[in-house]
């Protein structure tokens, strides 16, 4: 019959201490020397002062807090339990006369007391270290509190997951692994499940949802972020819940769970089968997510999966079997491949989704993006379209991706992302994303990117308002020193003029962009540019340089350039690979078959004709030599925008 002795004794506390109050010094020492050691070492010289203030605790030694508060409680439960997974102590325990219930209150509760003693102390040592020092200015007394507070309740909720660990295993190594696997596998689980969905249904957004604070579903990963951003408060309200769900749902577990069940992989025979086929299509989705990205073929997908499912399978076997013998036992996975093939089956099946374009009538707005903006909040992301006929043709090249579908991942010469997100009247999202080769599309494309309101959704010089604006710098990469514009009346200027350029600036499809290329930087910050092409055809632009005396500062003219020598043999993409850039000048150069340029009237064509990229295999190739800093760059002509004296030149 169960005593009503109290487990909670002088002699029994100092038996868990012995146990593991060593990880509890450890956990100590290594809080010291990331906090109360570094703010001594860091205010405590002379230039103290020029210091900028600290965020927060987590500014100290992020990376030494990050893993011990990530493995000590984990640590501290696989050792606090330890008499569960041994045979001889788990008699030893259960023949006591407590009660279940009362010896994991003890434990458990014990363990937690020698857990965050660690934590308050350093917390003590901190503020007295405050007040000593007089470190106002750097930081609070309420961001120790507030420190002190998120470390305990991080420490609960992987104490607390290692415990529930604890009594579903009967190995200690497994409790472990199945604590982190645990933590990860929301966010684990997650992404994998996104990203094979994109593989399966056509125009899965899954990119866009992968970006969509995944790293918030994990603990781990959400700890991490928390050196540069601040917890929230349902967050904390979570985790609070968390914590209590584990502390019950593990106390109910142990008082159903057998003593003989120590050294047990998995403790209760009804988690077996969830345990192996949970470990098999997980690893299934790994295989079908690596093999897609290394080969990028439906068939090697379908090989990902059934060698990921293979491995996850018989690797669970040896897990629950404990010996390698167990490539007889094959039954349940066939009855597995059954199930994943009619599964995959159905969703390739699942043609609504994939032929789903919303009505006209029913769009409110529409986004349409050849990239994936991690932050849709931020105020240069692009911004809803609005006019019915822009929505229209978003929604016609919508149609037109759909019914190519057999033929838009073949042979593409280029790639880019269409992103189209719909919001509906009734408050919905639609979201859906592709890959194309835009040379498929020019029409369709062209319509969308020369409307106005467009241009205006999606480039950032329509979005900075110009009196937040310090400065202008254009570079143009052949000096370190750029063009520097910062009168204010100038920038108006300037802006006007740019924003009326990119309005009436055509849809081009130009892989190698043409002519002279410098790059104009926005400042509105300490920290805030957006940068944008000084483009050839912005001649508006180039003319109001020249009229304020700017544009030698701005772009490459020919007094810039020593002489420009050009040949008719065309760069190969296996010379590119082959040769270093270097070795590939001095070939140009020393060719007895080249043409030298000097006149400034020819330089300044060359300058506007010759295209980027030199390995892209076009007829004529040139050497740019520059006056200063023995500078050279290889660029390149097409039979399309070839001088006409360097053409005849070589006939």
């Amino acid at each position: 019959m169960p005593s009503k002795i109290s487990l909670f004794n002088k002699e029994m506390i100092l038996q868990v201490g012995r146990n593991i109050g060593w990880i509890s010094v450890i956990y100590f020492l290594a809080l010291f020397f990331a906090i109360p050691l570094r703010i001594m070492m860091h205010y405590s010289g002379d230039d103290y002062r020029y210091f900028t203030p600290a965020e927060g605790l987590f500014d100290f030694e992020f990376a030494i807090q990050l893993v011990m508060i990530i493995t000590v409680p984990v640590v501290m439960a696989i050792f606090l339990y330890r008499f569960l997974h041994v045979k001889q102590a788990a008699d030893l325990m259960h023949s006591l006369p407590l009660k279940r219930e009362n010896i994991f209150h003890f434990y458990t509760l014990t363990g937690f007391v020698f857990l965050i003693i660690p934590v308050v102390l350093i917390a003590l040592i901190t503020v007295i270290i405050h007040g000593a020092l007089g470190l106002d200015l750097y930081f609070q007394l309420g961001d120790i509190l507030s420190w002190t507070g998120i470390v305990i309740l991080y420490n609960a909720v992987f104490f607390l997951s290692g415990v529930l660990m604890a009594m579903v295993t009967g190995i200690s190594v497994v409790q472990g692994v199945l604590t982190y696997i645990m933590l990860l596998f929301p966010a684990g689980f997650t992404l994998l499940a996104i990203y094979n969905l994109g593989l399966l249904l056509y125009g899965f957004p899954s990119d866009y949802f992968q970006i969509r604070n995944i790293e918030y579903l994990s603990p781990i990963s959400h700890l991490a972020l928390l050196e540069s951003k601040s917890i929230s408060a349902q967050a904390v309200l979570l985790y609070i819940v968390i914590v209590i769900a584990a502390y019950i749902l593990s106390l109910l577990i142990y008082k159903k769970r057998n003593i003989e069940s120590a050294s047990e992989a998995i403790a209760f025979n009804g988690l077996k089968k969830v345990f192996k086929f949970g470990v098999a299509f997980c690893m299934t989705l790994l295989g079908g997510m690596y093999f897609d990205a290394m080969q990028n073929e439906f068939a090697w997908l379908i090989f990902g999966y059934a060698a990921g499912g293979t491995i996850g399978y018989f690797t669970a076997e040896m897990v629950l079997q404990k010996t390698w013998r167990v490539f007889g036992r094959g039954r349940g996975l066939v009855s597995y491949a059954v199930v994943l093939a009619i599964l995959i089956m159905i969703t390739q099946a699942f043609a609504p989704y994939e032929k789903k374009v919303p009505a006209l009538d029913d769009i409110k707005s529409v986004i349409y993006a050849n990239n994936v903006y991690s932050d849709p909040n931020d105020p240069y992301a692009p911004k809803p379209m609005f006019q019915r006929e822009n929505i229209e043709a978003v929604r016609e090249f919508h149609k037109s991706i759909i019914q190519n579908e057999q033929t838009n991942e073949q042979g593409m010469k280029s790639q880019e992302y269409s992103l189209f997100i719909y919001e509906l009247e009734n408050g919905d999202k639609l979201v859906r994303q592709y890959t194309i080769d835009p040379n498929d599309y020019v029409p369709q494309l062209k319509k969308i990117y020369e409307s106005i309101e467009y241009k205006h959704a999606h480039n950032p010089v329509f979005k900075i308002k110009i009196e937040d604006i310090t400065s202008i710098r254009i570079n143009k990469k052949i000096t370190d020193v750029p063009l520097t514009i910062t009168d204010k009346e100038k920038i108006k200027q300037a802006i006007s003029i740019l924003r009326k350029e990119i309005e009436r600036e055509p849809y081009a499809l130009d892989s190698y962009p043409v002519g002279n290329m410098s790059l104009i930087e926005i400042m509105s910050g300490i920290n805030n540019y957006e940068n944008l092409e000084l483009k050839q055809s912005y001649s508006s632009f180039i003319t109001w340089l020249e009229a304020n005396g700017m544009l030698e500062e701005a772009m490459v003219t020919p007094k810039d350039l020593d002489y420009i020598v050009v040949t008719n043999e065309s760069i190969k993409a296996d010379q590119f690979k082959e040769y270093p850039e270097e070795e590939l000048l001095n070939q140009i150069l020393k060719d007895g078959n080249t043409l030298k340029l000097t006149d400034e009237d020819h330089l300044r064509t060359a300058i506007e004709k010759a295209g980027y990229g030199w390995f892209n295999e076009e007829p004529y190739t040139a050497v740019f030599v520059y006056k200063t800093g023995n500078h050279k760059e290889i660029r390149t002509f097409s039979s399309k925008n070839v001088p006409p004296f360097i053409e005849q030149y070589f006939k």
